[in-house]
């Protein structure tokens, strides 16, 4: 029965082979590789593929690396129609090359002995040369890193601050005002809180109030549902329509255009003559009132664009624009 590769490893090649110096990295774990498979003759027949995987080099790096072994003495390749199929380590047959590897080559003198200058082996005390650092490349700092991060929130963090001191319009106090920040806040990553949409918020908040509906049942409403906008508190038209008698539409009417035809043909809203879908879209969720279709529409515009959120969301809370875009004066 033939024994595994791996059940061959050879202790005595193994020690034999980890002491030797003058090579590459690449060259020495290619080397520990083959003794790790070897028996005892220091035989072994792992293929490049193998090896290539175990160090985690190139299958081309592993090959150029077996024939400087082989250049060297230590490793045999015994060939097979031109083929690698076996290998034979000979760690007694190695001697270190004249000139060493860069990353292994003893620089320097030793400065309490000289050797003999007629000495067979000269032995040169090896001293690591100095770290060179690329061109192209810094130092790190010896200063201790500085957490950047707050520096980068410390303008978002300005505006909240500022966006909760804006001057309130008579009605809308101070303890209401900060709920809604608060809550828009923990929203921007969905729809952006900027001073624009600050502004269409008091504006919506100033026309609700005129027509009897209290900034804190708006605001309390919207935070109950989750929504960044501010609209009327009143029930669902869809359930008033299918409780009358209407014609009843899926509850998630807004996620397909056949239910938003459905919706628009419930509540009245006509398609217009060369209006495009997307238009149409935006009026009958409109016209449909506040709800999930409205926050699930600004949401998808405001990681688009911070401005046609801000247009979007007047249009949806009746704050009229000038002709530049902006919101109006109230």
């Amino acid at each position: 029965m033939r024994i595994s590769t791996e059940a061959q490893m050879s202790t005595m090649i193994m020690s034999a082979c980890w002491p030797l110096q003058g090579m590459s990295l690449a060259q020495k774990a290619v080397l520990i590789s083959l003794a790790d498979n070897a028996n005892d003759q220091g035989v072994c027949w792992p293929s490049i593929a193998t090896i290539a995987k175990r160090i985690c080099a190139s299958e081309r790096a592993v090959q150029n690396a077996i024939k400087w072994l082989e250049s060297a003495g230590i490793v045999l390749a015994n060939r097979n129609n031109g083929r690698h199929t076996s290998y034979t380590i000979t760690p007694a047959a190695y001697a270190p090359p004249k000139e060493m590897h860069p990353r292994t080559k003893c620089t320097g003198a030793d400065n309490d002995s000289t050797p003999a200058a007629d000495a067979p082996h000269p032995r040169t005390p090896c001293v690591p040369p100095p770290h060179q650092v690329p061109s192209n490349r810094k130092e790190p700092s010896e200063e201790p890193s500085l957490n950047r991060q707050p520096a980068r929130r410390a303008p978002r963090v300005a505006l909240h601050d500022e966006l909760r001191a804006i001057e309130l319009p008579q009605g809308i106090t101070p303890e209401v005002w900060a709920m809604w920040c608060e809550h828009r806040e923990a929203k921007a990553k969905e729809a952006p809180w900027t001073r624009g949409a600050a502004a269409v918020s008091i504006k919506r908040l100033v026309k609700l109030a005129a027509s009897g509906q209290s900034p804190e049942v708006t605001i309390e409403e919207a935070v109950l549902r989750g929504w960044t906008g501010l609209f009327p508190v009143k029930a669902d038209s869809a359930t008033v329509a299918a409780a009358n008698g209407g014609t009843a539409i899926a509850a998630d009417w807004w996620k397909t255009s056949s239910g938003i035809e459905a919706r628009a043909a419930q509540i009245g809203v006509a398609k217009k003559d060369g209006e495009t879908f997307m238009h149409f879209k935006v009026r009958v969720f409109k016209a449909a009132g506040p709800g999930e279709w409205m926050e699930d529409m600004l949401r998808t515009v405001g990681r688009e664009s911070e401005d046609r959120y801000e247009a979007l969301y007047a249009y949806f809370n009746d704050i009229p624009r000038d002709k530049n875009g902006n919101s109006e004066a109230a």
